[in-house]
């Protein structure tokens, strides 16, 4: 009859096991959690390239000029939009730099309406070590993609 008393609950060795147990588990598996920087930079050049062939593209379709330009004016660019030159920014825009990823390069890319580009430049996207670049190639207005 004793015995029922004493096996309800926990012991506080047993609680200690138990939470340095999942204390181990959350060492192991937070730093395969973290999103790696060349995944970051990847996806974040992939995305931008997307906004430039978007700006072409409605250049082409629109036969006017577009623009796709990053502020601030200078790098390191926080948010970039795309927009009817001298007008204002096409619906979801302006997009917003991911948090760890440094922008450089030109800070205004103008397609003009035959899909074609005045002046192209390279735009590189660095997280931790990584880098990543979209390059938009003169005259044709080109757009590529260069890293991982």
């Amino acid at each position: 009859m004793g015995t029922e008393r004493g096996e309800r609950g926990f012991s506080l060795a047993e609680a200690l096991v138990v939470v340095g147990i999942l204390a181990v588990v959350v060492m192991v598996a937070a730093p395969r959690l973290a999103v790696p920087d060349a995944l970051q930079s990847g996806t974040q050049a992939r995305q931008l390239a997307a906004d430039l062939r978007l700006a072409q593209r409605l250049a082409i379709a629109r036969r006017a000029a577009f623009v796709l330009d990053f502020t601030p004016t200078a790098s390191p660019y926080l948010t970039y939009s795309v927009h009817l030159q001298g007008g204002s920014p096409e619906p979801d825009y302006p997009k917003t730099i991911a948090a760890g990823v440094a922008v450089s390069g030109p800070q205004l890319f103008t397609f003009q309406s035959d899909g074609g580009i005045a002046t192209g430049g390279t735009v590189t996207l660095a997280a931790g070590t990584t880098t990543a670049t979209v390059q938009v190639v003169t005259p044709t207005g080109r757009v590529t993609v260069v890293g991982p």
